[in-house]
């Protein structure tokens, strides 16, 4: 149920959010001068607004080592409320905002540190339209601007607090020792082991067979994996906390369509790139620490559960890995690169890529290298979210329709079983609406933010104001079409394929049949196969619940012959050890 390390950034007025990180501990700007041309003594006879000072739990931390920008970009910590960034010459104005030097005082320190004359006008321009409006320099009543969370769409939603800072930082702190490089070593070197032995010498049959055959067993496994989860999140508080930065806050989130825990881990943008990827693999590294700890109860008890549990650990890292989403392979390469924030250049990437147009500043502000790597993962992420997105559309009513078959089987099982199989039911079914209540969520967060854009984006132009109403009505038609209360509304059966094709079929075949929606009594029998079927039902006159073992000769939607259904199996819902995972597996 994880993400990777959660971040909080706040826009900046310039670029992207530096870092300063160093190991073992954090490296502190030099203190400002003190003198600034009155003889080294503030100007005492200045009006109170006209002496400017940081906000209150505001501390600047320094230049982004390791950035993929062509200048040197800088940090402000703003208190819990995350980081600011910052330019040179706004960083130089904010560290002789001390509340003792006037306007002009601070004209002339940051002319000498900037190399270039900035007059008074220029300060009092950049403290009042800038660092005030960050939440960087106090108001003149000497309250501090509040400033709204960044919300992203690809972000955390729905966040509740478990531990807060003080309490993850006591947890963790014992953990440091874990993050030496000879622990590090050993850990490697004995997963490699245990990976040999388990995938080339035991296998993981027995563990798969007890798992499924004992609904208690099933239980156990789920309960461990949640376990493992916050162990994930410990460790990037870990290692964080061991590279001279703290941890923020643990909670749980909805990511998508899936549950998910997370850190608070902003303060590692205030270490190095060293410090950073570490605070990044933390948590994969703590899964492998999980997967010894597994290795070694089940050499003491031959508990062959828990080798399943080993290998559904290490299925995560490798889903963690990918840099697809905001998971932990995400934070390496932004961190490898030294670009905080991909997912915000995507646009601008896309829109530099059109013949005739200039490159956008968020572009134009990286290095060569940077730049091209987040070219090429821009044009490898947004395709996939979009095939994910179309496919998701096409064939809604097909997954609805399954969820709702899973459901009432569980539902049914619930009220005609007893003991384990009906928790083990009823945890499915928990599991099995969390992600469809997300997948709603998400459309309708997509549509709104898409709607929203274009509508902004055609302000003022009747042709593009044409053009959107033109997009949007094509779209209102596929949904039309693709969510027609007809046949196609029928759960997915042995055989069926899924894909787009098959869903642009069902599209091709309005109001055709009608919705197969089982009751919980029907659900708990099987539905027949239909070999070579594209997934439409075109008469449902005869219901599977009402003939739970129909004959070879019986008839099942479009006419075709169903196969036997004695071995058939219900639909299961979503399995309960992928569900609640430590690492947000969407």
């Amino acid at each position: 149920m994880t993400l990777a390390p959660e971040r909080t950034q706040d826009a900046s007025t310039s670029a992207p959010a530096s870092r300063t990180r160093v190991w073992g501990s954090e490296r502190r700007h030099p203190a400002p001068p003190r003198s600034t041309g009155s003889g080294g003594k503030a100007d005492k006879g200045a009006p109170a607004d006209d002496r400017p000072k940081l906000a209150d739990g505001v501390e600047l931390v320094g230049e982004y080592e390791g950035s993929g920008y062509k200048e040197p970009h800088y940090l402000a910590r703003r208190g819990a409320t995350g980081i600011v960034q910052l330019s040179h010459l706004l960083h130089l104005v904010a560290e002789q905002c001390d509340g003792r030097r006037s306007y002009a005082e601070i004209a002339a320190a940051v002319s000498d540190g900037y190399g270039k004359p900035v007059s008074e006008d220029n300060v009092r321009t950049l403290v009042n339209d800038k660092l005030r409006a960050l939440g960087v320099v106090a108001s003149t009543d000497g309250r501090t601007a509040t400033i709204d969370d960044s919300d992203p769409l690809l972000g955390l939603k729905f966040k509740v607090t478990l531990l807060g800072p003080r309490a993850v930082n006591r947890v963790v702190r014992p953990l440091t020792p874990l993050f030496w490089v000879p622990v590090v070593v050993l850990i490697g070197l004995g997963l490699a082991a245990f990976d040999g032995w388990l995938f080339f010498g035991h296998g993981l049959a027995q563990g798969l067979r007890k798992t499924v055959q004992h609904p208690i067993v099933f239980l156990v496994v789920g309960a461990l994996v949640v376990v493992s989860a916050a162990m994930h999140e410990l460790g990037h508080a870990g290692a964080l906390r061991a590279g001279g930065g703290k941890p923020g806050r643990m909670g749980a989130g909805l990511y998508l369509a899936w549950p998910a825990f997370y850190t608070d881990v902003t303060d590692a943008y205030s270490l190095n790139r060293r410090g950073r990827l570490r605070t990044d693999l933390g948590g994969v590294y703590f899964n492998a620490i999980a997967v010894l700890g597994c290795a070694g109860v089940y050499a003491l008890t031959r508990f062959e559960p828990l080798l399943l549990i080993c290998f559904v650990l290490q299925m995560q890292v490798l889903q963690q890995m990918l840099p697809l989403l905001r998971l932990d392979g995400y934070y390496v390469l932004s961190d490898l690169l030294g670009v905080p924030d991909l997912f915000k250049r995507t646009g601008p990437v896309l829109k530099g890529l059109i013949p005739g147009r200039e490159r956008d500043p968020l572009v134009n502000e990286l290095t060569p290298k940077a730049r091209r790597i987040i070219t090429w993962w821009t044009l490898a992420v947004v395709p996939l979210l979009l095939a994910n997105l179309l496919y998701i559309v096409v064939n809604a009513p097909r997954i609805l329709a399954t969820a709702w078959d899973s459901a009432a089987h569980q539902i049914g099982t619930i009220q005609g079983d007893h003991g384990a199989a009906r928790a083990v039911a009823a945890l499915q079914l928990l599991i099995l609406l969390i992600p469809i209540t997300g997948i709603c969520i998400t459309l309708v967060r997509v549509s709104s933010r898409t709607g929203r854009a274009a509508w902004s984006w055609s302000a003022g132009s009747p042709a593009k104001r044409l053009t959107t109403a033109l997009a949007t009505l094509a779209f209102l038609g596929l949904l039309v079409f693709a969510w027609w209360p007809d046949g196609s509304f029928t759960p997915y059966r042995p055989g069926d394929t899924g894909t787009v094709a098959a869903g642009f079929q069902d599209i091709g075949r309005p109001g055709v049949g009608t919705p197969e929606l089982r009751s919980p009594r029907e659900a708990r029998q099987p539905l027949p196969a239909q070999p070579g079927s594209t997934g439409t039902t075109t008469d449902t006159s005869t219901t599977p619940g009402d003939n739970p073992a129909p004959e070879p000769s019986a008839s099942a939607g479009t006419g075709a012959q169903p196969d036997p259904v004695g071995s058939a199996q219900p639909t299961p819902s979503t399995e309960p050890s992928t569900a609640p995972s430590a690492t947000a597996t969407p």
